[in-house]
C-alpha cells in the first residue's frame, strides 16, 4: 500500500467528523444502553497512524464512520491499523470485545519497534 493510499485513509476517517455506525437492529436507543468504540485517525512523531473499524460482528463499516453503537455484550470487530509515512503499512486485526451499556471505548495501537507497523489492536474503555 502506498504512502499515499494510507495517508488519504487517514483523511477521511478524520473528515468523517462524528459519524456513528448503528451495529443492530430496529430503532436507535438511548446512550445509557449502548456501548460506542471510536477509531483514531492521528499524528504520532510525524507519521499518520489511522485505526479503521471495518466491520462489527459480520456487518461491513463503510469508511464514512469513525465509530460504532453497539448492544452491550460481547463483538467481533475487523480493524485495519493503516501507518503512513516512507514505508507506509496496513494490516487487519480481528478483535475480541464485551462492552457495557452507557460505555465509551477506544481503540488503540500497539506499535511494532520502529513504528512502522501494528503489533495488536486493543479497546480500552475512556
Amino acid at each position: 500500500m502506498t504512502s499515499a493510499r494510507v495517508v488519504a485513509g487517514a483523511l477521511l476517517l478524520a473528515m468523517a467528523g462524528c459519524a456513528t455506525f448503528r451495529a443492530y437492529d430496529g430503532e436507535r436507543r438511548p446512550a445509557g444502553e449502548v456501548a460506542v468504540i471510536s477509531g483514531e485517525a492521528k499524528l504520532r512523531a510525524a507519521t499518520p497512524l489511522a485505526l479503521v473499524i471495518r466491520a462489527v460482528d459480520g456487518r461491513t463499516v463503510d469508511l464514512r464512520y469513525n465509530s460504532v453503537e453497539l448492544l452491550p455484550g460481547k463483538h467481533s470487530l475487523l480493524i485495519d491499523c493503516q501507518v503512513g509515512g516512507e514505508a507506509a503499512t496496513a494490516s487487519r486485526h480481528a478483535v475480541e470485545v464485551e462492552v457495557g451499556a452507557g460505555e465509551r471505548y477506544r481503540l488503540r495501537a500497539e506499535m511494532r519497534p520502529g513504528n512502522r507497523s501494528c503489533e495488536r489492536v486493543q479497546i480500552e474503555r475512556t
